[in-house]
């Protein structure tokens, strides 16, 4: 919270969601804790029904239709003077960010186990990813967190702030 506070942002950062129709549970732990009150943006024919559901526990607000992850993040950065965004999300958020260039890092965690059963969702849903052979990611880092590998990837070459440059580079 203190290097938050030295540059300058809020000491939580602000918890936000994106879902196509706002059918969560307004009881749901997002909706407690420290950070403010929540942002939740879905589709934009869901916006009435999912203010109506969560308007006391969040502020909610229109993706578009279908919901679209380049224009959340577009309205956080000119609406809400969000700079930087952690998406954690399923296989279709992270397929949209990748695809779409969205990212400026990721962070992959590669685990001492496979899962291999038919169900189970994947990463790296079929899309038309730029980080290629010709276009390859930049390892910037490489930390052991118990038996977890967290390899730190830099996807683009964007201008990033001083505070978000990595601190241990390959």
């Amino acid at each position: 919270m203190a290097a938050r506070a030295a540059r300058g942002a809020p000491p939580q950062p602000r918890r936000v969601t994106l879902t196509s129709a706002g059918a969560l549970d307004p009881a749901a732990s997002i909706f407690t804790g420290p950070g403010g009150t929540p942002l939740v943006y879905c589709g934009d024919g869901a916006v009435a029904a999912a203010r109506a559901r969560l308007g006391a526990v969040a502020e909610v607000a229109g993706a578009g239709d279908p919901p679209s992850l380049a224009k959340v993040l577009a309205n956080l950065s000119a609406e809400r003077s969000i700079a930087s965004v952690l998406i954690e999300g399923g296989s279709r958020i992270l397929r949209d960010a990748l695809t779409a260039d969205l990212a400026d890092e990721l962070r992959l965690a590669v685990a001492p186990f496979f899962v291999g059963a038919p169900d189970v969702p994947r990463f790296g849903l079929p899309g038309a990813y730029p980080h290629g052979p010709a276009r390859p990611m930049r390892l910037a880092a490489v930390r052991r967190v118990g038996s977890v590998a967290v390899l730190h990837y830099l996807l683009g070459d964007r201008p990033r702030p001083a505070a978000l440059r990595p601190l241990s580079p390959c």
